[in-house]
């Protein structure tokens, strides 16, 4: 059983290489776990599979097929003892779900890559690492990565920053025709997504009849295009089979709302004595749309693309905000209360200040005295005046006494001469020059060499951090990260010897630090591989 996740749905009598068990489906994962086991023995991040197909209603065998982003397949077959309508009912179940996940998880995977990318562009070192490190097997990516992106704190920006809808999204539906001279509506998962967010009540209806088995998806979907949420100047029907019908009452009682808290909030402060603002109606009012003299069908067409525009501006609150919030019988707070109330023309409010008061501080004194002439000067260590001869005579005797030592000095001529020939380019320094080595090296060549140090250091620190190994695991990544090192020297260090010598004409030593670092670590392991070899382990 999973512990401490949100089972979202579970599936008994799936079957996976002939062996049976359990399907589940949780917030983040899908898992399968075979009968009379308490492990899981599949599972896939929802993040990781690239898409999901299922068999043909005509074929024998109800399958569901899971494709990941590394290709790889795993299929599971539904093989419920009901019934072959059971078994479609299970598989519908999990592919329903699938496609409103993958779709969510899609986004923030899309997100996260566009922050990896972003990295290893600006960031040469790192994407220098990357390759040393990663791409070598020496390092898992989600390890690598944990070390530079603080997912969670970019889970919590996703959250916050979520796609909007756009408003003509019904509008890009564009109905194809058919072979029997029919007309085909073709959707896609992004467009279900913005029909979910946008109509909670289409959600609630999906969920109510495609998910408990009511119908197929195809059948709601057409019943979707038949309805005034997709031709918004068609009358509703109070017919009883009208899948929606008791959905418009819903939505009018959430527009009327939205209309009242929009007349409470409109004109409140500004003029509240001439706030008029109730009878505009946002195309609610009956009283207001009367004595314009349209016909129903403008008054309803108004007040539909009025709710559309009210629910797409909700939809950017958050994805699940229309959702959590679609229940008829669900009562909001009235937050607009205190704003609806009448103001004075006198009153001052804070927010319409030009200008803000300073605050200020008054100032406690203990005495006045000390801050008005400054700090009084501490008698008791004051020098008297009959202690100035004393001290002065005592002086002039000690410059009396006082010799200069000059056996150990050099003129000055002799000292100049000495330290110009050992400066560097002097007499004294064959071979050197005056210029510091950060001088003489191009600037190309020091970056070149910092990168392969981070890199070199990187691998040294895996290297040095096994032992002593406490796992075979461990061992195995001892002799890894060797070979790693090995080709790093191969690869970088010696390439590196090879282009310092022919730009500069001598390597100055610059990757002599560097060997040595790979020789301390040869010797180690060498050590090591003995003492294994003594012990009869290899």
């Amino acid at each position: 059983m999973p512990n401490g996740e949100d089972v979202r749905l579970k599936v008994d009598h799936v079957k996976s290489k002939k062996v049976e068990g359990t399907l589940y489906m949780m917030s983040e994962r899908m898992a399968w776990m075979p009968k009379h086991k308490d492990v899981f023995t599949l599972s896939f991040d929802y993040c990781d599979i690239k898409y999901h197909r299922i068999s043909s209603d005509e074929k024998s065998k109800i399958r569901l097929q899971i494709v990941c982003y590394n290709e790889m397949m795993t299929t599971f077959h539904f093989c419920n003892s009901t019934g072959l309508d059971a078994q479609k009912k299970d598989r519908d179940s999990v592919s329903d779900l699938l496609k409103i996940l993958l779709p969510e998880f899609k986004t923030m995977m899309d997100q996260a890559l566009e922050v990896k990318t972003k990295i290893l562009n600006e960031n040469k070192t790192v994407y220098q690492l990357y390759k040393d490190l990663v791409i070598s097997g020496l390092v898992s990516a989600d390890d690598f990565w944990s070390k530079y992106v603080d997912f969670d704190k970019l889970t919590a920006s996703t959250k916050k920053q979520n796609t909007g809808v756009s408003g003509a999204f019904l509008t890009n539906i564009r109905p194809e025709s058919g072979d029997n001279g029919g007309i085909i509506y073709k959707l896609n998962a992004d467009t279900i997504m913005s029909i979910f967010r946008t109509y909670p009540a289409i959600r609630e209806k999906y969920e109510q009849n495609v998910h408990t088995g009511g119908m197929n998806e195809a059948d709601f979907w057409r019943t979707f295009f038949q309805s005034h949420y997709f031709t918004m100047d068609r009358m509703h029907s109070s017919h009883h089979r009208d899948l929606f019908a008791d959905c418009v009452k819903q939505d009018d009682e959430k527009m009327h709302n939205e209309a009242e808290r929009a007349s409470r909030t409109a004109m409140a402060v500004i003029a509240p004595e001439t706030n008029d603002t109730s009878e505009i109606g946002y195309g609610v009012n009956e009283s207001a749309s009367n004595t314009t003299g349209k016909n129903d069908l403008n008054k309803n067409l108004i007040k539909r693309f009025n709710f559309h525009s009210t629910m797409i501006l909700k939809s950017t609150l958050g994805a699940d905000t229309n959702y959590e919030t679609s229940s008829a019988s669900r009562i909001e707070p009235d937050d607009d209360e205190d704003i609806s109330k009448k103001f004075k023309s006198g009153d001052n409010l804070e927010d319409l200040r030009t200008e803000q008061q300073e605050e200020t501080q008054t100032l406690k004194l203990v005495n006045p005295d000390r801050y008005l002439r400054a700090p009084t000067i501490d008698r008791s260590q004051k020098t008297s005046v009959q202690q100035i001869p004393t001290n002065f005579n005592n002086l002039k005797q000690e410059m009396a006494n006082w010799h200069v030592n000059t056996e150990l000095t050099l003129n000055s001529g002799l000292a100049h001469k000495i330290v110009k020939d050992l400066t560097p380019g002097g007499a004294l320094m064959h071979g050197t020059t005056a210029q510091t080595l950060s001088q003489i090296v191009p600037q190309n060549i020091q970056e070149e060499m910092q990168t392969i140090y981070v890199s070199l250091s990187e691998l040294l620190r895996h290297f040095w951090s096994s032992f002593p190994p406490s796992s075979p695991l461990i061992e195995e990544k001892i002799h890894r990260v060797h070979e790693t090192i090995e080709r790093f020297r191969e690869t970088q260090v010696n390439a590196f010897k090879e282009k310092v010598s022919t730009d500069l004409l001598t390597d100055f030593h610059l990757a002599g630090h560097m060997e040595d670092l790979i020789e301390t670590a040869n010797v180690k392991y060498n050590q090591w591989v003995k003492t294994l070899s003594s012990t009869g382990r290899t």
